[in-house]
């Protein structure tokens, strides 16, 4: 009888284990965080009424929707704020958002942001996972990573608007992430895209980098989520697909505002004026073309999750309003920089991530800009504080850019090589 030792003996004796009980606990506190935020979102509805206006605005329209065709996108959910809300996405989103507009609106809202936060734990695993964070301390990088991204504004605002990008994010993650490529990628992207049109990049990522399966299969799915909506609603879909998807004015009134953190909202702030319909075009044209060439040389570059954070990163830029929930692609970009930084011991990169999650969570403040009526023009340092999200991302492009091009050198020098086994994302050259 073999007196070797078993897997699992071996995983415990690694430094890469960790404690059952840790585990344990991590994983019970996330449960905790879930239900806690979950009954603490119901509690504040019913207390106020207020916030969660996104949510509402999904109900009303479902509701609508369910009524009879030709309602959709004729109906508004008026804030205790004044503001009118409509519904922005295809007629296949309110057929799969009908549930929520059938209970109660504080059932609703816990559900939702249980709903979420959970999203943004799967985020975060799959983010983890993709660095190649050792099994045994994921679910204790998986508490602390959520600890350290919730207070994040991006993830708050999209959690006090009831906003659906975390959903969107997890499911074009799992289906890019590396390590679960199967023949079904893209049909979370497909699904993503037929809720709202913006995972479409995504299609165009899967063709730039020869996955042409997966490409056709997200491309099949999200024309099959079009069939659903002109079969359930044909009027509606009618309406928004034959134009009214283009109506900008139905999302944000001027692209001026400091939530709308997109080129066309920086370009707007900058000259001060709403009026750049040229500018924006050709600066996105060219900020949508480096963005995806850099998108497309990380990915032939085996640095799969980091090819996929840049060709979100461009979206967001290009397209022509970004709200700050919106930039929840903040959470697997950070989660991987604090990886890197901690393998690698770049102090540097260390400093940078601790820069971007306070500027990050500083956004907070852009909340009292329109209440107190400075959300639309700035000047001098108001013009780098109003495009943080901005700059820090494009400062970004510009450093992946510099780091592909130092790689490909070193690449080049006799004498030079990578080190082993080191997973994929950022990669370091050393001397042999």
């Amino acid at each position: 009888m073999s007196n070797a030792p078993t897997a699992g003996s071996e995983l415990s004796r690694t430094p890469s284990a960790t404690p059952p009980v840790a585990v344990v606990v991590s994983r019970a506190t996330l449960v905790g965080i879930v239900a806690l935020l979950a009954a603490a979102a119901a509690l504040v509805h019913r207390g106020t009424g207020r916030f969660w206006g996104d949510l509402a605005a999904y109900r009303t329209g479902a509701a609508a929707a369910a009524a009879g065709d030709g309602n959709l996108y004729q109906v508004f959910y008026r804030g205790a704020d004044g503001i009118e809300l409509g519904f922005t996405y295809p007629p296949f989103a309110a057929l799969l958002l009908r549930p929520l507009a059938a209970v109660p609106a504080d059932v609703a809202v816990g559900l939702w942001t249980a709903a979420s936060v959970a999203a943004l734990v799967a985020v975060v695993r799959l983010t983890l996972d993709a660095t190649g964070v050792a099994p045994g301390r994921r679910p204790v990088a998986t508490l602390l990573a959520v600890l350290a991204v919730l207070p994040l504004f991006p993830v708050t605002g999209h959690l006090q608007a009831g906003q659906v990008g975390l959903f969107l994010m997890w499911m074009v993650l799992y289906d890019l992430v590396p390590g679960r490529t199967s023949r079904w990628c893209g049909i979370g992207i497909g699904v993503a895209a037929g809720l709202k049109l913006t995972p479409l990049i995504f299609v165009g990522f899967l063709l730039f980098t020869g996955r042409i399966r997966a490409a056709a299969t997200a491309t099949a799915v999200f024309v099959a989520t079009i069939g659903v909506g002109f079969a359930w609603r044909r009027t509606d879909s009618a309406w928004f697909f034959g134009g009214g998807l283009l109506d900008t004015a139905r999302v944000t009134g001027d692209p001026r505002t400091i939530l709308n953190q997109s080129l066309a909202g920086a370009l707007a702030r900058i000259a001060d004026t709403p009026d750049l319909a040229w500018v924006w075009a050709v600066t996105a044209a060219v900020v949508a073309a480096a963005g995806t060439a850099l998108a497309v040389w990380c990915a032939r570059a085996a640095d799969q999750l980091v090819a996929v954070l840049a060709c979100a990163g461009t979206g967001l830029l290009v397209s022509p309003v970004s709200w700050h929930h919106h930039w929840v692609w903040w959470v697997p970009a950070l989660v991987l920089l604090a990886d890197r930084c901690r393998r690698h011991g770049h102090r540097l990169g260390a400093a940078a991530l601790a820069a971007v999650w306070l500027a990050l969570v500083a956004s907070t403040s852009w909340v009292l800009a329109a209440p107190g009526g400075w959300d639309l023009h700035f000047t001098g340092l108001g013009l780098v504080y109003s495009n943080l999200y901005v700059l820090i991302a494009l400062a970004g492009l510009v450093l992946l850019a510099g780091w592909l091009l130092r790689r490909n050198a070193a690449r080049r020098e006799p004498g030079r090589r990578y080190g082993p086994g080191e997973p994929d994302g950022l990669r370091i050259a050393v001397p042999e």
